[in-house]
């Protein structure tokens, strides 16, 4: 039996050397995720697809701590079930937090909003705006604009 872990730190001895730097940078995360991943650390989600997306390794060698194989695909039958509610149980779990990420989200954007009528409303009382009330402004816009910019999640 061997751990996601385990399974991770075969990957980057195998295709980085063990080079934490090297396997941190086609992961698009820092070398001490890597480390920690590689130690005892429940990799995210996302790390989980693209290791299966890069790699070409299935999410039932990733999930599953009793299937062992050379070149980390493997097709299961037995266990299938057993490796689909575990992968279920983490999608509840994501939709659960993006749904809270989200919620927060759209909490930020009301309070935003609130703030560019508050000082759309002191514009029409003072017809002068000083250097820091417009950069305040530019830089609520600015924040709004990348709440709306970042990558959605797969």
């Amino acid at each position: 039996m061997s751990t996601i872990n385990e399974k991770i730190d075969d990957i980057a001895i195998k295709e980085f050397r063990g080079n934490n730097s090297s396997f941190a940078k086609v992961m698009n995360t820092s070398e001490a995720n890597i480390r920690n991943y590689r130690k005892s650390t429940m990799p995210k989600l996302d790390f989980i697809v693209k290791l299966h997306d890069l790699f070409e390794i299935s999410f039932e060698y990733l999930l599953s701590e009793n299937i062992e194989i050379g070149r980390y695909k493997i097709e299961d039958p037995k266990s299938t079930d057993e490796n689909q509610d575990l992968v279920h149980k983490m999608l509840l779990t994501e939709n659960n937090f993006l749904k809270q990420k989200l919620e927060f989200l759209s909490e930020q954007i009301e309070f935003y909003k609130s703030k560019i009528e508050f000082l759309s409303l002191q514009r029409n009382v003072k017809k002068t705006q000083t250097t820091k009330e417009i950069a305040e402004g530019l830089r609520i816009i600015d924040e709004i604009e990348n709440l709306f910019i970042k990558k959605p999640v797969k």
